[in-house]
């Protein structure tokens, strides 16, 4: 005896499809999430911060941290010819700190290591599609860093100018104007940073602007 083969009706075949698809996106983005492990990726933030800051020292200990050969200095800490190498030279350029009268403003480095030492690890932004040739070569992911600022920054966050609107993007979701984020090379389990991003750089400027204020 056959057993008879049901067929569904047409007009239900498309309900089904969109039902489908919707459950597939929805275990994919349950899948990003739960591979996106917040206080695993802190703990390796933390030790890269820890080993920068180590690199850092050499850099001003060096003879002339304005001619240092920078790649080298920070091998383990940044990709070689990145972005972030060449804010690193910058910085090594940059006076540590003015004095206006009896009143000290630290300069750019410091507060620059200051935020990177507030920083915690808030989301995954997926790779970062890069459009210049020259930084090509190297695959480079966004992460998502909240800075507390101690209320301070808030006034930045909402600015519409800046943000629009400040928000935490979904994992594995790139949004410019959202959120401030760095750009990490993740090597055999460590962390290089590859580039800063506006809107983290930006925040860096606004707090030393807060001392001028």
């Amino acid at each position: 005896m056959r057993l008879p083969i049901h067929t569904l009706p047409s007009w239900f075949r498309p309900l089904w499809l969109l039902a489908l698809t919707a459950l597939l996106t929805l275990h994919g983005a349950a899948a990003g999430a739960q591979g996106f492990d917040r206080q695993a990726e802190n703990q390796r933030y933390r030790q890269w911060l820890s080993d920068f800051k180590q690199d850092l020292e050499r850099l001003r200990q060096s003879p002339d941290p304005g001619s240092a050969d920078v790649d080298s200095l920070f091998a383990r800490t940044l990709v070689p010819g990145s972005r972030a190498t060449q804010l690193a030279r910058e910085l090594a350029k940059a006076p540590g700190g003015t004095t206006s009268g009896e009143i000290h403003f630290v300069g750019i480095p410091r507060i620059f290591l200051a935020v990177l030492s507030d920083a915690v690890v808030a989301g995954d932004g997926g790779v970062y599609p890069e459009t210049q040739a020259a930084y090509g070569k190297d695959t480079l992911r966004v992460r998502y860093m909240h800075v507390d600022g101690g209320g301070r920054l808030e006034p930045y966050f909402n600015n519409p100018d800046v943000f629009k609107p400040y928000r935490l993007p979904e994992t594995g979701i790139l949004e410019r104007d959202a959120y401030p984020f760095l750009l990490f090379e993740d090597r055999d389990g460590k962390l290089r940073l590859g580039g800063v991003s506006k809107e983290f750089w930006e925040l860096v400027r606004f707090m030393d602007a807060l001392q001028h204020a």
